[in-house]
């Protein structure tokens, strides 16, 4: 198993979404009648933090290994001299043949941008590729290699094995042995590579190997054993480490505890325990960002991510199963996780649920407004899509504003939904859809209005009552109830009355034979597409 992971840097601010949408509400509650105050009202977050994606060798199981380049690329080591490259974020996939074929057993990947890879396996071959991943070059047999790192912001490569080789020359790579006055490590477990965390142009790495022994790279090309560590660790390393703030930089991933290091791995502290009984942890990623957090993966599918600003751990709650034999980060929020039983996971946002939102009210009378907000940790380049599903209709796009890592914006609309309606919000992530909240549902109350509230007849005159409903869907019928005789009934012929043109109505002639007071009220039933509306009581006087 490699432990190498492919940690592409973006600099990025803070990403703090707020969202006014009017007119748009979750939930249904009670009508709260005339002058009544609605309660802001906050809904469960929605979404899933992390999603499957699909596996481009499905069947595969083992210990396989998934790395990240670019903005959205991915690439999957599969079986034999197979890997599968992806430029959408693992939407689609196209499986590459490495050269030397199926005998080549390839076990490791790592890129240093979008266009320069290297993958190593137990050929002895150094595959190099130049296009992202489109074609790949090998290199004359060297050695056997079990992992291979590359700096994202120096020009460094490592591959490790039974050697341990490095490059200076990411375009045209030239293959030096180094380490010789050192013992390498038996059994190599894994390499991290990045800038020297001084002035960022020299190359800084460090391997690790059997009974815990580790070796530190420094920027004259010389490696410097540490100590400290006592098994086999799977290491990490900030891509722009900065040493010497007190903040662990470079982390040692062992099978029960996680240790950091601020020092460039002279020395090392152990980080909290994890919150529950930890399965045997094996794979780890430094997610960068305006949030940095150390992503760790084990056994029985288990994801935790540590926040390095908090200092305490998260459990996440993806469905992996088997052992997540691979995590990778990409640019901000956005890691992947590969477990051994050949199931993929992605998220956008730290593996943090994505999207949490807040609603001003809970129910539209008529064409009135209130305010949805939300909050987002979202920290990818894409489009945030607010999508509307009217009753008995599709799912179609309503509003979309561009983001991107270092996104700090605002955004507002103004919408009456047309009827009760479904409203969610979806990222668009390298031209590929992630639903990222839950579907909430906003329910639209008509308002029925009549011309007076108060009316005052003479005896043996007839009247009529008129009206409009809006909004109200054409064929619908509206019923009038009256206490008259006590408790509330239908009047006692003509009762129901279409809406003419849609939207209006007026009734049969009512006579007044007698002096009396009484009430009517106009009611319109409730349907798939609205609420059940009354109208103001109309008080009727007859002298």
């Amino acid at each position: 198993m490699s432990g190498t992971r492919h940690l592409t840097r973006l600099h990025a601010g803070a990403a703090t979404l707020a969202i006014g949408l009017l007119a748009l509400f979750a939930g249904a509650a009670a009508f709260a009648g005339p002058g009544a105050a609605a309660a802001a009202a906050a809904t469960p977050a929605g979404g899933p933090a992390w999603a499957t994606i699909a596996d481009p060798f499905p069947g595969v199981t083992g210990e396989r290994q998934i790395a990240t380049f670019g903005t959205a690329g991915v690439v999957v080591v599969g079986s034999g001299g197979t890997i599968a490259v992806s430029t959408n974020g693992g939407a689609t996939w196209t499986r590459r043949a490495l050269p030397g074929g199926a005998q080549k057993a390839v076990r490791a990947v790592a890129f240093s941008d979008a266009l320069h890879g290297w993958a190593v396996g137990a050929a002895g071959q150094i595959d190099v590729t130049t296009n992202g991943g489109v074609t790949w070059k090998a290199t004359p047999e060297i050695g056997t290699f079990t992992a291979v790192a590359a700096a994202t912001s120096a020009p460094l490569v490592c591959v490790l094995g039974a050697s341990l080789l490095t490059a200076t020359n990411v375009a045209a790579p030239v293959w030096t042995p180094e380490a010789a006055t050192l013992t390498l490590p038996t059994a190599p477990v894994s390499i991290v590579a990045g800038p020297d965390g001084v002035d960022h142009l020299d190359g800084f790495a460090a391997a690790s190997g059997a009974r815990g022994s580790l070796i530190t790279r420094n920027a004259d090309g010389s490696w410097t054993a540490q100590t400290g560590l006592d098994e086999p660790v799977t290491l990490a390393l900030a891509p722009a480490p900065v040493w010497g703030t007190g903040t662990p930089q470079l982390f040692a991933v062992g099978a029960s505890d996680v240790q950091g290091s601020g020092d460039a791995g002279a020395s090392f502290q152990a980080l909290p325990a994890l919150p529950a009984a930890t399965p045997t942890l094996v794979s780890a990623a430094y997610l960068d960002g305006p949030d940095p957090q150390l992503l760790v993966g084990g056994k029985s599918g288990l994801l935790a991510r540590y926040d390095l600003a908090r200092g305490a751990w998260s459990v996440d709650r993806a469905p992996l199963t088997g052992t997540v034999a691979s995590v990778a980060a990409g640019p901000g929020g956005v890691a992947y996780a590969l477990s051994s039983s050949g199931h993929i996971e992605r998220t956008l946002s730290y593996g943090a649920t994505p999207l949490s939102l807040k609603i001003s009210a809970t129910t539209v009378s008529g064409s009135a407004a209130a305010q949805f907000s939300a909050s987002s940790t979202i920290r990818a380049q894409g489009d945030l899509a607010l999508d509307e599903r009217p009753a008995g209709g599709s799912w179609r796009a309503l509003h979309t504003w561009p983001w991107s890592v270092d996104s700090s914006v605002a955004g507002q609309v103004d919408h009456a939904p047309p009827s009760t309606s479904q409203y969610r919000l979806r990222f668009v992530y390298a031209g590929h859809s992630a639903v990222t909240s839950a579907a909430y549902t906003v329910r639209v109350r008509p308002i029925i209005t009549v011309p007076s509230t108060s009316l005052v007849e003479r005896k043996g005159v007839a009247y009529r009552l008129r009206g409009h409903v809006s909004p109200v869907e054409r064929g619908r019928k509206v019923t009038i109830w009256t206490n008259r005789g006590g408790g509330w009934h239908k009047v006692a012929s003509g009762a129901v009355f279409a809406l003419a043109g849609g939207t209006s109505f007026v009734s049969r002639q009512f006579g007044t034979p007698l002096r009396e007071s009484y009430e009517l009220q106009v009611r319109l039933p409730a349907s798939g597409a609205y609420l059940a509306a009354n109208s103001a009581l109309i008080h009727v006087t007859v002298r």
